[in-house]
């Protein structure tokens, strides 16, 4: 079946033309040769690359083992352009100075020119450090943009942030970059383990509470319906959704942040909304480290943590908030916080360090993020929708949520 072609519309500043299908190996292959690059700098993860290594087998003369190298090059001996491959580690640890680094001295170490083509192919923070890598390498390189997991395919191909991680902060540095292309095989989502899969539900849930309607509605049909299904794979560390769920899903997530960002592509106004429960959500990430709690999930808890000031605040009822919390824990439900929990203290610290910060000028007992008033209807501020609060709401959430504090876990 041939690719459904979408369109990314990031107001004036970029059109990106994309495609999506089910089992389209061919197809995609054929829109990266199209380019007509004399180079293909393809970055991947470790676990991608364990799972899908074959998968642009094609780009290469033979078999990747025959015919690369030391360097992960393949000599251009019939047409094909060369390909050369860098695997990072496994999600924000990819995101590292380090690693940025490492990606520009190999970019020229193996010869990138004007005309080479960055193929980034993982999840969603493979990409955000491949497209910063990308709009820098000769101040911007033609990058195709090909997700591997669902958060990936719905909520990072639906902006122009590219970013990494420094200082034990989150996207703290980073540029806005448009890929050339977006290329999504939805197949890959079969062999996403629970927590990625759930992580990719997480931003639905945000979205189903930003903006309510059929968002709401669809994200609650898919949940309640216990339409992912536990016992595949055996072990139960995989989850399945049917294909007709998965498409609906995939579609409701495009549309809810294009909707938005058609008129706002760098995400300072309208578009800030989607940074709802994410000041908490990156601290709890970085409290427990990298790769602990999805991010997704992470995000998921951190509008609990919103939904709490926003009713102590006086902003959202009781009535309200318990609507808003049901949605988050139709999936939360089915992945608790793991033990150890990091402190209080902790999370709070990072929180207060959250890379929004200042926008909303904060004292120093205050802390900011999105707040609703109901689901689908958010309270908008002349700080970017930004609100800010007390810091203590945040801390008391913690504490209620079962964090313990620094002298319990001495």
């Amino acid at each position: 079946m041939a690719m459904e072609s979408l369109s990314f519309v990031f107001a004036d500043r970029a059109t990106v033309p994309g495609w999506l299908g089910t089992d389209v190996q061919g197809e995609v292959i054929q829109h990266i040769l199209d380019v007509k690059p004399d180079r293909v700098l393809l970055i991947t993860d470790e676990t991608v690359d364990s799972l899908h290594h074959d998968y642009f087998a094609p780009l290469f003369k033979g078999s990747e083992a025959d015919n690369m190298g030391e360097t992960g090059a393949c000599s251009n001996t019939s047409g094909l352009p060369e390909v050369d491959k860098f695997v990072l580690p496994c999600g924000d640890a990819c995101k590292s100075w380090g690693n940025l680094t490492a990606l520009m001295e190999w970019a020229f170490r193996v010869g990138a020119t004007k005309r080479t083509l960055v193929l980034a192919f993982g999840g969603g923070a493979l990409m955000n450090v491949s497209g910063l890598f990308a709009s820098m390498l000769f101040r911007g390189s033609k990058l195709i943009y090909v997700p591997t997991t669902l958060l990936a395919m719905h909520d990072v191909t639906t902006s122009l942030k590219t970013s990494i991680c420094f200082d034990g902060r989150k996207n703290n540095i980073g540029t806005f970059y448009a890929p050339l292309k977006i290329l999504i095989d939805v197949a890959f989502c079969r062999t996403l383990p629970r927590g990625e899969l759930f992580s990719g539900i997480g931003e639905l849930a945000k979205n189903a509470a930003l903006l309510g309607g059929k968002h709401a509605e669809g994200f609650s049909q898919a949940l309640s319906k216990d339409r992912i299904n536990s016992e595949h794979g055996g072990s139960g560390e995989e989850f399945a959704i049917d294909n007709a769920t998965l498409s609906m899903l995939l579609a409701l997530g495009i549309e809810a942040k294009m909707s938005i960002l058609v008129a706002d592509a760098y995400e300072r106004t309208s578009g800030m909304i989607f940074e709802y429960g994410h000041t908490v959500s990156h601290a709890i990430e970085k409290a427990y480290g990298d790769g602990v709690v999805p991010h997704g999930l992470g995000v998921t808890y951190g509008m609990l943590s919103s939904s709490y000031a926003a009713e102590k605040l006086g902003i959202m009822s009781a009535a309200d908030r318990e609507e808003h919390d049901q949605l988050c824990w139709l999936l939360l439900k089915r992945w608790p916080l793991p033990s150890p929990m990091p402190s209080v203290e902790k999370v709070l610290a990072l929180a207060m360090r959250d890379s929004k910060r200042g926008i909303c000028g904060e004292a120093d007992d205050e802390i900011s993020d999105v707040l609703m008033r109901r689901m689908g209807n958010h309270v908008p501020t002349t700080t970017q929708n930004l609100s800010k609060f007390p810091c203590h709401l945040v801390e008391e959430w913690l504490v209620d949520m079962g964090f313990p504090r620094e002298a319990q876990k001495q």
